[in-house]
Formats: C-alpha cells, sequence, structure tokens
C-alpha cells in the first residue's frame, strides 16, 4: 500500500478534543515538518501550518512522555485534594482553602481553565469561613485571573475587584497589588485606559519600589503602555524608565519584559532603529518560548518600517517555526498577522493566505475573540490596499462588531475611522441611520 503525507489540518481533524487528548494535539504540532514538496519562493514562501505534514512516528515517541505529564497533574491534583480533606478534618478550613488553590493552579497551569476555576470557587466557600480570610483573598484573585483568560471581562472584574476588598480588609499588602495588577489588566483588554491607570496606580502606592518586586515592575510596565496608548509618550518613558530600574536583578525574564515594553515604545515615537535595538536586546536575554515569540514578531515591525521587508519577512517565519515547536498555539495568528503584513509589504498577490490562516487558527483551537477582531482589522487594511473596498470594508465591519463585543473602545473607534475614510459606515451606523 503507498504511503501518502498526512497533512497537519486533517490529522487534528481526526484526533477528538478532548481534554485527555489535548497534549497529543499539541505534540502534533510540534512534531510537524514542513511539506519538502513545496518550492521556496513559490507555493512553499506562503505555506503556513495546515500545509505542514503530520509525523505520527515521531509522535509515537513522544507517548510515554506525554502520558506522564498527565499522570503527574492528577497526582498533584490528587495529593492537593487529600491534603485538603486532612485540613478540614482538623478543623482547618483556611489550610482546606489553601491546598484547593494549589490544585486549581495545577489544572490553570495546564490550560484546564474549566477545572481550576471549580477547584478555585470551592476554595472560595472553605476561605469565607475562618477569622483568616487571605485565603478566600487568594481565591478570589485566582478567578479573575481564570475569568480574564476566558475573555470574561465582567466577571474577572467583580472577582479581583472583591479580592481587593478581602486583602485590604486582611491587611494583605501584597494580595491587594496583585489585584490591582488584575483589574489594570483586565481594564486594558478593553481598551478602558482610564481606568486601568487608576488601578495601576493604587497598586503602586501598596507596592513600595525598594526592595524591588516583579509586581512593582509590572505595575510601571502597565502604566507606561496605558500612557502610550493615551498619547503621553513622555509619561510613558518616565514610568518604563522607573521600571527598568527596579528589574535590574530580578533576571532575563523581567528585563526581557521590560525590553520588549521599550521596543512598542519607541515604534510609537516613530523610532525603528531603537525598536530594532530594544527588541535585540530583549532577543539576547533567556526567556521563555512564548516571550520570545512576542519579541520576534514585534522585531518584524520595526524592520518593515524601515524597508527591510524581506528581513522582517524571515524574522516571522523563525517566530512561526519557535511557536510551533514550543506548542504556543495562542501566538500563531500574531505571527501570521506578521507573515501577512511583510508580504503585503512587498506586494505579494498571496498575502492574504496569511490572514485566512490565522483566523482558521483561531476558529480550530477556540483561541480568544479578540485575535479574530485584530486579524479581520489589519485582513481589511490589505485588502483596502489592494483596491477591494467591499472586501476591505467587509473585514473591517466584522472588526469593528467583535471590538465593540468586547468593550474594546479605542480599537473600534479607530475601525469606525478608516471606515469612513473609505466613505463606508460600520454595521451599528449604518442601522442608527435607517432607524
Amino acid at each position: 500500500m503507498t504511503q501518502r503525507p498526512l497533512k497537519i489540518d486533517a490529522a487534528l481533524k481526526a484526533i477528538p478534543e478532548t481534554d485527555d487528548l489535548a497534549h497529543l494535539r499539541q505534540a502534533l504540532l510540534s512534531v510537524s515538518r514542513a511539506d519538502g514538496g513545496l518550492a521556496w519562493g513559490s507555493a512553499g514562501e506562503y505555506g503556513t501550518i495546515d500545509m505542514r505534514l503530520a509525523d505520527p512516528a515521531a509522535l509515537e515517541g513522544q507517548i510515554e512522555a506525554l502520558a506522564d505529564r498527565v499522570r503527574r497533574r492528577v497526582e498533584m491534583v490528587m495529593r492537593h485534594t487529600v491534603r485538603a480533606l486532612a485540613a478540614l478534618e482538623r478543623g482547618d478550613v483556611a489550610e482546606a482553602a489553601r491546598h484547593l488553590v494549589a490544585a486549581g493552579e495545577v489544572e490553570e497551569g495546564e490550560r484546564r481553565l474549566l477545572a481550576a476555576q471549580h477547584f478555585y470557587e470551592r476554595a472560595l466557600e472553605f476561605g469565607r469561613k475562618p477569622r483568616d480570610r487571605r485565603g478566600e483573598g487568594l481565591a478570589l484573585r485566582r478567578l479573575g485571573r481564570v475569568a480574564r483568560a476566558m475573555g470574561q471581562w465582567e466577571l474577572s472584574a467583580r472577582r479581583y475587584e472583591e479580592g481587593y476588598e478581602v486583602s485590604v480588609a486582611q491587611r494583605d499588602d501584597m494580595g491587594a497589588v496583585v489585584a490591582c495588577q488584575g483589574l489594570g489588566n483586565v481594564h486594558v483588554d478593553q481598551s478602558r485606559w482610564s481606568e486601568a491607570r487608576a488601578w495601576y496606580l493604587r497598586g503602586v502606592e501598596r507596592c513600595p519600589a525598594r526592595p524591588s518586586t516583579v509586581e512593582y515592575v509590572h505595575l510601571c510596565v502597565g502604566l507606561s503602555v496605558v500612557e502610550r496608548r493615551l498619547g503621553d509618550l513622555g509619561a510613558a518613558a518616565e514610568w518604563l524608565a522607573r521600571g527598568e530600574e527596579s528589574a535590574a536583578g530580578l533576571g532575563d525574564a523581567v528585563m526581557g519584559f521590560v525590553d520588549h515594553a521599550w521596543g512598542r515604545l519607541h515604534l510609537a515615537r516613530g523610532q525603528a532603529a531603537e525598536a530594532e535595538a530594544a527588541f535585540g536586546r530583549a532577543l539576547a536575554r533567556e526567556l521563555d518560548p512564548v516571550v520570545r515569540v512576542a519579541v520576534m514578531v514585534g522585531l518584524s515591525e520595526p524592520l518593515l518600517r524601515q524597508g527591510r521587508a524581506g528581513e522582517a519577512f524571515t524574522v516571522a517565519r523563525d517566530a512561526e517555526a519557535l511557536a510551533i515547536h514550543s506548542r504556543a498555539v495562542l501566538k500563531l495568528p500574531d505571527v501570521y498577522r506578521a507573515l501577512g503584513a511583510a508580504a503585503a509589504e512587498r506586494g505579494d498577490t498571496e498575502a492574504f493566505l496569511f490572514y485566512e490562516q490565522a483566523l482558521e487558527v483561531c476558529r480550530d483551537h477556540e483561541l480568544p475573540a479578540f485575535e479574530v477582531a485584530a486579524t479581520q482589522h489589519q485582513y481589511g487594511r490589505v485588502e483596502a490596499r489592494r483596491g477591494d473596498s467591499e472586501a476591505a470594508a467587509a473585514r473591517l465591519r466584522e472588526a469593528h462588531r467583535l471590538y465593540a463585543e468586547l468593550g474594546a473602545r479605542m480599537e473600534a473607534e479607530e475601525v469606525a475611522e478608516e471606515l469612513g475614510r473609505m466613505g463606508a459606515v460600520a454595521d451599528d451606523d449604518e442601522q442608527g441611520r435607517t432607524a
């Protein structure tokens, strides 16, 4: 019987989407290989993840490690659960709550968000009972984090705020700081910059700059992002400088986070060369693969602005390879948007294929709606550059609808302005005119 290459998209569709097989699906991506039958410089240059080939033999060799990873997760969850029961037997409900949170953190670390949510909710029940309510505050903060990961912004903000109030009542300053950071992040997700600033500032007030802490650095970087988005680049630089000073000695992961923020700020200033240097400093550090992918995508933008579309395309391709092999599926839409931008800048007529792939990844892996909105937004811009105003308007309207549903006000307004310049309007504006 003749053996035919198995395309990755067909292989993924053959695997049931169950929790038990989630790691197997991710491993299938990581061991996939480029289709050698595609010639570079023609179709191969536009090859995306769906054109890769599955490698069942290589996957077979990973089964033992994958099964062991599942076994370790189950064992850790069970151990924390039994310890929670033992604490209840002793009448120590605060200790029981802490172990239930620990079990939830194991599940959350494996992206099993619903399972983690169940543990945190049970921990919340026990955390409310003892005089020491720090377990309650911790459970609320974890519930806020999980809700944010699920895109449930209102629930996330409510949980974080409840966690903040409990932490303040318990004089748990660091717990309050983490809640402030979480609330700031949730408001950033929705482009609510003034609200984000207020919570970040509240966190700074409770978090001393000395000794330096990761939390303080993250708050400073968050404030820098807020001021940058509000257009005060001077204030953004001041906060980033404060964060950079405090980040010294906290390790490459924190310094890389700051370098990346400097890269984004330089781009906002129109300083492409400085942005390239900042992203380069970040890449010279030891970074988590997911963070490295984000920095590589960031680097592609200043290269593109300097007319180096070929280099931008290559960097984005390298980011794609790293995202696939490190199983960072969440970063792939961003990678394909970068590839699409570089290809469009070169005048490639097939640039749209990258945006189609980004949308397919979002669908196949149920990624956050913001990724779909951002992809439709950039896809619409490319269609406009190609002169297809009808397709462009349709893409932009869809982006506007999604941004509006998510509460991303600034992005929605930006799309509405782009539609206006095209002589088109967003769907909700059209309905308002005809009502």
